[in-house]
C-alpha cells in the first residue's frame, strides 16, 4: 500500500492514531453504558474489551500495510536486557506493595491481568511501533522521541471522558508522558519493542492492583492509602523517567538504530 508508505507514512499513522483512539476511549464509554466510571469499577465487570479490539485494528493495519521496521524481535544483543534491573524493581516495589496493602480478590486480578497485557500490547504497538517509525520518516530521532512520548501522555487526558475525573486524568497524562520517554529508552537500547510492551504491562498490573485494593477500602497497615496514593505516581515516575534520559545519553540526532550500532552502544 503506497499511501502507508514514504512520504505518506506519517498522516496514514496519524489517521490510524485516530481510529486506534476512537476504538479506545468511546469504545469505553460504549461498553460502560455511558456510565462515568473507574477504571477498576470497569475491570470488575470484565476484560477491557475496547482495549483489545484496539489492539487487532492495529494488527491488521499492520498486515495490510506490511510494515517490517515495528521491532517485533528479539533483543539485539540479548545483554542489552541487563538495562532492564530497574524496570524490575519497579515491578517487585509495585508486586511486594500492593501485597502489604492486600491484593484484590483472585478474580479481579485476573481481569486486571488481562486487561493490562492488552494494554500493554496496544499502546506500546501503536506509539513506539507505529507513530515512532512513522515520525522517524520526517524528523530525527530525538524530535521523533519527544513527540512520541507527548503524544503518549496527552491520549490520557481523554481517560476523563469515562472517569469523569479530569484532574486525575491530566495527572495521568503527565506520568505517562515521562513513562513514555523510559519505554522508548528501552526501545532504543534493546532493538526491540518486546521488552518495553512487557515492562508497561507489569507496571500496569502493579499499579492497577495498588488502586484496586485503594478502591476496595483495604485497611493499610500503618497508615492511610488515601494519603499517598494520588502521590504515589508523581514520586515514583521521576527515576524512571531520569533513568530513561540517562539510557539515551549517547543517542544523538543522526544515529541509525541498527542493531550494529546498538550493540557499540
Amino acid at each position: 500500500m503506497n499511501f502507508a508508505h514514504g512520504r505518506f507514512r506519517l498522516p496514514f499513522s496519524l489517521v490510524v492514531y485516530l481510529l486506534w483512539a476512537a476504538i479506545t476511549i468511546p469504545g469505553g464509554i460504549w461498553l460502560s453504558g455511558g456510565q462515568k466510571q473507574s477504571l477498576i469499577e470497569g475491570l470488575s465487570r470484565g476484560p477491557l474489551w475496547n482495549v483489545v479490539a484496539a489492539f487487532f485494528f492495529l494488527v491488521a493495519v499492520i498486515l495490510v500495510t506490511g510494515w517490517r521496521d515495528l521491532r517485533f524481535e528479539v533483543p539485539k544483543p540479548m545483554s542489552s536486557l541487563r538495562i532492564m534491573w530497574l524496570p524490575g524493581l519497579y515491578i517487585l516495589m509495585f508486586l511486594g506493595l500492593a501485597a502489604v496493602i492486600g491484593l484484590p480478590p483472585l478474580h479481579l486480578m485476573l481481569m486486571i491481568l488481562l486487561s493490562t497485557v492488552f494494554v500493554g500490547l496496544s499502546e506500546e504497538t501503536m506509539f513506539r511501533g507505529i507513530l515512532f517509525q512513522a515520525l522517524r520518516t520526517r524528523v530525527k530521532l530525538w524530535p521523533a522521541m519527544i513527540w512520541t512520548s507527548v503524544l503518549f501522555g496527552s491520549v490520557h487526558i481523554l481517560n476523563a471522558l469515562t472517569t469523569g475525573e479530569l484532574l486525575n486524568a491530566m495527572l495521568q497524562a503527565f506520568t505517562a508522558t515521562l513513562s513514555g520517554f523510559a519505554f522508548m529508552a528501552i526501545l532504543v537500547r534493546t532493538g526491540s519493542i518486546w521488552p518495553a510492551i512487557i515492562y508497561h504491562a507489569l507496571w500496569d498490573f502493579g499499579t492497577f492492583s495498588i488502586s484496586a485494593s485503594n478502591q476496595l477500602g483495604v485497611e493499610v497497615p500503618g497508615g492511610d492509602v488515601g494519603d499517598w496514593a494520588f502521590l504515589l505516581p508523581v514520586v515514583l515516575v521521576l527515576p524512571h523517567f531520569f533513568y530513561g534520559v540517562y539510557l539515551l545519553r549517547n543517542v544523538r540526532n543522526d544515529d541509525v538504530l541498527s542493531p550494529e550500532w546498538l550493540c557499540d552502544h
